[in-house]
């Protein structure tokens, strides 16, 4: 099979970052003297952060724009990002390999595009990725291929050639409905779903070491 473009989720597919949103929210609502309800990592584990910033003005009554919100939030992880996370095993010299192959490559997250970047610039990966597509700025989440065709769009490769490395389970079933090749990267966040995920895609890889998998 020929390999010319892919389409990356971020974190817990390229960076070791899902620590960061297992407690940003329950941080910033302790920081407003909110008192965090049980299940809320779980509630929000799906949304974008613009659906996640109207669930919290909702459920918490409070007085914010979701933009505020969403610009509360990320000035607490901004800290992580520029500081603290690191890309997951392999990452770095996989993504320049691929990159030697004149592999296309851009990002698609429900994360902002500041933080992205951000971590990105710090390993010097940045350069490689021709454009980031966030799913919070766009108002769209990964519960629909939408993200995916828009990347899709943007690398100008062919649907059969592409592939879609992402890590958590909705994820990856919306780009394989989407008619997308996914190749499933193993993160601690998601691995109490690796039964469903191994049957929703191509390939699953425990590292991006692995990721020459994708040619069969």
């Amino acid at each position: 099979m020929n390999v010319d473009g892919i389409i990356f989720d971020f974190d817990g597919t390229l960076m070791d970052s899902m620590y960061v949103w297992q407690s940003m929210d329950r941080k910033f609502l302790l920081s407003l003297g909110k008192t965090p309800k049980p299940g809320l990592h779980e509630a929000m584990a799906k949304f974008n952060m613009q659906q996640a910033s109207e669930y919290l003005r909702r459920e918490y009554e409070l007085p914010f724009t979701a933009k505020e919100i969403i610009d509360g939030i990320n000035n607490l992880a901004a800290v992580e990002y520029i500081e603290n996370v690191k890309p997951k095993d392999g990452v770095v010299e996989s993504i320049k390999e691929m990159h030697s192959l004149g592999i296309k490559m851009c990002v698609a997250t429900t994360n902002v595009t500041r933080l992205v970047k951000t971590a990105s610039a710090r390993f010097g990966i940045d350069k490689y990725f021709s454009a980031y597509f966030s799913g919070t700025e766009l108002k769209i989440n990964k519960d629909t291929p939408e993200i995916y065709e828009l990347a899709l769009a943007h690398l100008g490769t062919s649907k059969e050639n592409t592939w879609v490395f992402e890590d958590v389970l909705h994820a990856v079933q919306s780009a394989k409905s989407g008619g997308f090749n996914v190749a499933a990267v193993f993160d601690e966040e998601s691995a109490k779903d690796k039964d469903e995920i191994l049957k929703s895609s191509d390939i699953y890889i425990n590292s991006m070491r692995e990721w020459k998998k994708i040619y069969g």
